[in-house]
């Protein structure tokens, strides 16, 4: 599963296979986490008559196997399945089983190709830019998506420049970037691809760059003025005041610089590991 999950249930001795995504699970924690992870694209025939099977002589859940067959039968939806599943054990808690059933709301009607956006969207704004990034690598060779505008395109290849400049990719978040510009000609995937090089130290690329882009003199210095405001502003950021109180700190022979350094390392370390999480 790629993940420790404690699991205070009965372990299969033989695991059930999910179709969609050949991923093997031993327990009904283990259901219950690839049910979160693939919410977004769930189908309803995951969950037929060998899963209940399984449930039923593997497991021992002779109860939630029953739920299952009968709401198989009564066709009853998704939604209704997965709760009974996320409620058969206390992996999950009922916060959390309430954010499943909204996302499964707002993916109802959606196509595979919107739902794959949602998550890659969803792994975007929580920072988990690695997953997000892998998302919409995978939207962008779906072959649904010979079916898209080019708006869509452009709006994808946007937000994966986003998740790799995040990550310090700016090379490659240069290049989804002007993808996007390609597909739109939106002033803002321009400008990115710029910053992109600019933070990346390439003012050579930059330059050359600027040019290929049709980008003008007028225009290049609006953008430097606005990329030196930026840089202003982080320089007035709360991380970057701490950073200069600690180095004071150390300066001035204070032994606490140590602490507030290693509390900020550690937040640093927990931030990157979360958006690097696979």
């Amino acid at each position: 599963m790629g993940k420790l999950i404690l699991c205070s249930s009965v372990i299969a001795k033989q695991p059930y296979c999910f179709p969609m995504t050949k991923t093997k699970v031993y327990s009904i924690e283990e259901v219950c986490y690839y049910i979160r992870n693939n919410i977004y694209m769930m189908q309803e025939e995951v969950f037929d008559r060998a899963f209940a099977d399984w449930i039923r002589g593997e497991l021992g859940m002779e109860e939630t196997a029953d739920k299952l067959d009968k709401m198989r039968k009564d066709h009853n939806n998704l939604k209704d399945i997965v709760v009974t599943l996320c409620c058969s054990c206390d992996y999950y808690t009922e916060q959390e089983i309430n954010e499943l059933i909204t996302i499964m709301d707002q993916t109802q009607n959606v196509p595979m190709r919107g739902r794959q956006k949602i998550k890659a969207d969803t792994y975007l704004k929580n920072g988990s830019l690695e997953r997000a990034r892998q998302e919409y690598e995978r939207i962008l060779k779906n072959p649904d998506m010979i079916n898209a505008e080019s708006e869509e395109f452009g709006d994808i290849y946007y937000r994966l420049g986003v998740a790799l400049a995040g990550m310090g990719e700016y090379r490659h978040g240069c290049a989804a970037f002007q993808k996007a510009y390609e597909y739109t000609e939106q002033q803002r995937a321009l400008e990115a691809c710029l910053y992109c090089l600019k933070l990346g130290g390439m003012p050579e690329e930059y330059e050359k760059t600027a040019a290929q882009m049709g980008v003008t003199r007028e225009q290049q210095t609006f953008m430097d003025a606005q990329y030196e405001e930026a840089l202003r502003q982080s320089v007035e950021s709360r991380e970057c005041k701490t950073v200069r109180r600690i180095r004071r700190m150390k300066e001035q022979g204070d032994p606490s610089y140590e602490k507030l350094a290693g509390e900020l390392l550690l937040q640093w370390k927990t931030e990157y590991r979360k958006s690097m999480l696979p």
